[in-house]
């Protein structure tokens, strides 16, 4: 017999009936053209034939994996068999010569897959349970079978990929071209994806079509997306429909983690999936709906493990707030030129990792920080990019994007990294409509909280703001206070920009946050218009001067300015004000030492001239508030009063009388001491409205020598 048209088979695997009359039962040896009388002669007969003789193939495999002759093998012997029985089964089911029609070449990779996968699920579950197989050294590590079981389906797809890309090149003749240029002309995604259509579907089995496959058998097997990863890094080519399936990933809670993390890995280690990735992180960071946690992962992500500033120089689009002299120091002449001010990418396909995490990143999110403003604005500098990255902003408003004012946060996250990029924010703020700009002034703190105060492009910001950023720029001052406190003060320098501004719309609110900045001079000329604002802000700059180290005015004296600003003949503020003003220093009391009030009442009432007209009112409050400074106020300074004739003054005298009534119970000896200091008038006037007095009074006058006390006084208690 011609042992080259003879056909193997194993003990048992043949009805004997089928065997010639010359072969024995023990031969194994059949003849090929006695063989070929019993094969099926329909198509769909050969096709179920053939597919089992590709599932034996496959059990065989696994028979082996079981079989106690596996253990008399060595491990070169094992390897070898792997590979080969590997091989086989791939290049049956995707070899390029094997011209099968695409059901069979369906279901044999079916097979293929659910037999990978079966070996997967178990080393899986293997590494679960057993996590002490490697140390112990009696078996092969379960994660090396989960290993193996990956890299079978991952040669899968890499032969699909070789045969369907060798087949259409055959087709199209360009087998005998140079490789490089054969690949230049293939269009690979048209290959590998297909028609979409579901009638063209079932006449050719794609790359795209197996890939759907797997994760139809990926899900119903609840395989971990860990391994998910792994496998996109190392099939050949990413469909499409990976793409959707990761974005729906992302859209769950509980997967989203995973499928971002997986996107990374893509970018890093595929160029060919940088521009889907990236367009479908920007899809999430703008997308619309409730769930703002999308935007915000997906976000996060961007920032920490993508977006990298970079030592480049910034553009021009970046520098709105700078002449072109004062750029070029930045930019050079070339960049003022306009050779800085875009950019383009040699190969449209590939995009460069340096590209994508720097200019990429800020071109997009620059593109939709300017979508806020309406249609009509006109910016200082075009923003050019490249038409690829054009058109992945187009791609957002194709689909669900959230409104406009969600689409800054990328943009804010990027300017705690690069901080030049507020420039352009304040050049957005000022295109914008009312209700835009409140929303920037509210958010932007969402980036300043975490820039240090220290920044120098803060203090230019301040130093380049205009009148119509001066909202803007009054948050940017409050929210500098608030994250420098307790750290390395603001900048003096802050004081001269703040008071060019200044100088300009004359808005009080722009000194508070740097009230303490202020030199003593600028402080004094700013207090009356600092005074007249909302109690509020008069608190926070009040507030920001005792709390400052080396503050340009002490308390006491900011106490004996804000009295100075009403007189009986002169009022520099309307006494509404500085009555506010006074009660916001006596609301800080706690955070100084009471005796301040004592030597600023001492100081004003040793003043020549008339008192200050809130005089007796903070004498009262003293009084009524700090009970341990009423011995002072009825020994030292009432008697001052007496000889300067309060009563002189309507309003003074009332203010002398409400004191005498709080401190005669406590200080009874001392205010008997100014009773007998009043003329007869005021004192028979005082003992008309309060008879209870005269005890005290007669009990003081007894103890004291003759001629010591007024003879009316001894007159009026007789």
């Amino acid at each position: 017999m011609d042992v080259d048209k003879a056909l193997f088979l194993g003990p048992g695997r043949m009805d004997e009936s089928h065997l010639p009359a010359q072969v024995g039962e023990g031969d194994c040896l059949v003849s090929a053209d006695t063989l070929a009388t019993a094969l099926p002669s329909d198509a769909p007969s050969r096709e179920q034939l053939q597919l089992l003789l590709y599932d034996e193939l496959l059990a065989a495999h696994r028979r082996m994996a079981k079989s106690s002759y596996r253990t008399s093998l060595s491990s070169r012997q094992v390897e070898l068999f792997e590979a080969v029985s590997c091989q086989v089964a791939l290049h049956t089911a995707a070899a390029v010569k094997n011209n099968m029609q695409p059901g069979m070449q369906r279901a044999m990779c079916k097979a293929f897959m659910v037999d990978a996968f079966e070996l997967l699920k178990a080393g899986l579950t293997a590494a679960a349970g057993d996590k002490d197989a490697k140390a112990a050294g009696t078996a092969a590590p379960p994660d090396a079978r989960a290993k193996a079981a990956l890299g079978k389906l991952i040669e899968l797809f890499h032969a699909k990929f070789a045969t369907d890309i060798a087949r259409w090149q055959e087709a199209a003749g360009k087998v005998m071209q140079e490789a490089r240029f054969a690949a230049m002309k293939t269009p690979m995604r048209e290959i590998l994806e297909g028609n979409r259509g579901a009638e063209r579907r079932r006449e050719v089995f794609t790359y795209a079509e197996m890939f759907e496959m797997f994760v139809a058998e990926f899900e119903a097997l609840q395989m971990p997306k860990r391994e998910l990863r792994t496998f996109l890094n190392e099939i050949p080519f990413v469909p499409m429909s990976a793409f959707k399936m990761l974005e729906a990933q992302c859209l769950v809670a509980a997967t989203r983690k995973m499928a971002l993390l997986t996107v990374l890995s893509l970018i890093e280690s595929k160029p060919s999936c940088r521009w889907q990735c990236l367009g479908l992180l920007f899809r999430l960071a703008y997308s619309g709906g409730d769930d703002s946690s999308i935007r915000f992962d997906t976000i996060r992500l961007i920032i920490n493990k993508i977006y990298s500033a970079g030592a480049d120089p910034p553009v021009r689009w970046q520098l709105p707030h700078l002449d072109d002299l004062e750029a070029v120091k930045l930019l050079g002449p070339a960049g003022i030129s306009g050779d800085r001010n875009g950019w383009e990418i040699p190969d449209e396909e590939f995009l460069p990792l340096q590209h994508l995490k720097g200019r990429c990143v800020e071109d997009i999110a620059t593109m939709m920080l300017r979508s806020m403003a309406p249609p009509t604005a006109e910016f200082a500098f075009p923003l050019k990019a490249p038409l690829r990255v054009e058109q992945l902003r187009s791609d957002l408003f194709k689909s669900v994007v959230c409104n406009a004012k969600d689409r800054v946060w990328l943009y804010l996250a990027l300017c705690i990294k690069r901080p030049v990029l507020l420039h352009e924010l304040v050049e957005t703020f000022v295109k914008c409509d009312e209700d835009m700009k409140e929303h920037l002034i509210n958010s932007i703190e969402e980036a300043l909280k975490y820039i240090p105060a220290s920044e120098p492009e803060l203090l230019i910001l301040v130093q380049k703001a205009a009148p119509e950023t001066e909202r803007l720029i009054i948050k940017v001052l409050h929210i500098l206070v608030q994250t420098s406190r307790g750290k390395v003060a603001l900048s003096k320098d802050y004081t001269a920009a703040v008071t060019r501004l200044y100088s300009i719309t004359q808005n009080p609110r722009l000194l508070v946050p740097v009230f303490d900045l202020l030199d003593r001079k600028h402080l004094l000329d700013f207090l009356p218009a600092v005074m007249q604002l909302e109690v509020d802000e008069v608190t926070t700059a009040f507030t920001q001067l005792i709390r400052s180290k080396e503050p340009p005015l002490s308390i006491s004296e900011l106490l004996t300015e804000l009295h100075h600003m009403n007189k009986p003949l002169e009022n520099i503020v309307p006494v509404k004000f500085s009555m506010q003003a006074l009660n916001v220093i006596f609301s800080m009391r706690e955070h100084f030492d009471a005796k301040v009030y004592g030597i600023v009442i001492q100081a004003l009432v040793e003043e020549a001239g008339p008192l200050p007209t809130l005089f007796m009112r903070t004498v009262i409050q003293v009084v009524q508030e700090v009970p341990r400074l009423c011995d002072f106020i009825v020994i030292q300074i009432l008697p001052r009063l007496v000889r300067q004739e309060v009563w002189s003054d309507d309003n003074m005298w009332r203010g002398f009388m409400i004191v005498l009534q709080h401190t005669f119970a406590s200080q009874s000896g001392g205010a008997a001491r100014v009773l007998a200091m009043l003329p007869m008038s005021q004192l028979e006037d005082v003992l008309v409205q309060h008879p209870d007095w005269k005890a005290q009074l007669r009990e003081f006058v007894a103890r004291q020598p003759v001629g010591a006390v007024a003879p009316h006084v001894r007159q009026l208690l007789q």
